[in-house]
């Protein structure tokens, strides 16, 4: 625990590294804990209700009393159970994709509860900076769908769109980090952090914009969920282009200088690989 917390931060004024100071009460401890434990803890019921929601006409009756799996290893029962299994709320079985799901929930579980007790943690201190909050609840989502996505490769054995989910995982996890680093308040915004926030979203507008986002949403022939989706995966991206710059232009550092053109540049050159890439896999 404390992790993030304990990441040095630079203060604007100064270039000299700072730690974070420890918590001056308990009730901030407490209640950073407690928001980061309640975030992947309902993160999946709010998940299936939804689907719930929208498909429970599909749904149908499960006679637990003569409902059984033959597609089960039944290897955690031991002696108990074999064969032919009854019912049960959760089956999984003893093979290398299990081991996989697993490991990946586990650090997907650790790694939001520490980001969300960091930000708790830096809102009762006053060191939150609200933009980039913003960015990453708004991200919850794409990171949410990247993980089920992955699950249900494993899961299903289908892997035909795995490379090109595992370029957007990658540069959606990337662009947290800055986001994550610039929300306390006290680290200085750099041209390089905001255009770098900038550039993996400027990407996936791009490649979603060539995907289904048209087909689904712009001609209107997705299905809702598919509408949702695309929508819920765009809006952040958007979010993650204007509001950097907007705290790039509050912090007075979005001067056409030399030092900027290059950085556009760079940018520029960053997306168009980036694009190409992201169009091949």
């Amino acid at each position: 625990m404390g992790v993030l917390s304990e990441l040095p931060t630079v203060d604007p004024g100064s270039n000299k590294s700072l730690k974070i100071i420890p918590p001056t009460s308990p009730l901030s401890w407490v209640c950073s804990n407690v928001v980061g434990y309640l975030a992947p803890a309902l993160l999946p019921p709010l998940h299936i209700g939804l689907f719930y929601y929208i498909w429970h006409q599909y749904s149908r009756h499960v006679d637990k009393r003569y409902c059984t799996c033959s597609c089960w290893d039944t290897v955690f029962k031991g002696t108990y159970e074999s064969g032919i299994a009854s019912y049960k709320h959760i089956y999984f079985n003893a093979t290398g994709n299990t081991l996989k799901i697993w490991v990946l929930t586990v650090a997907a579980v650790i790694l939001l509860y520490e980001c969300v007790r960091q930000l708790t943690f830096l809102g009762l201190r006053c060191r939150l900076r609200l933009s980039m909050t913003l960015l990453f609840l708004s991200s919850l989502f794409s990171h949410y769908y990247s993980w089920w996505v992955f699950v249900n490769y494993w899961n299903d054995d289908f892997y035909s769109q795995w490379n090109h989910q595992l370029f957007f995982t990658i540069t959606e996890v990337v662009s947290t980090a800055f986001v994550m680093r610039l929300a306390d308040n006290r680290v200085s915004l750099t041209p390089f952090t905001i255009l770098s926030i900038v550039g993996i979203a400027l990407i996936h507008v791009l490649t979603s914009g060539t995907d289904q986002f048209i087909l689904n949403v712009v001609r209107g022939e997705g299905y809702l969920h598919q509408v949702m989706r695309d929508l819920s995966l765009m809006i952040p991206d958007i979010l993650h282009i204007s509001l950097p710059l907007i705290e790039l232009k509050r912090a007075q550092k979005l001067r056409l200088d030399k030092e900027m053109r290059q950085n556009v540049c760079v940018l520029i050159c960053f997306v168009v690989f980036g694009f190409i890439v992201s169009s091949l896999l």
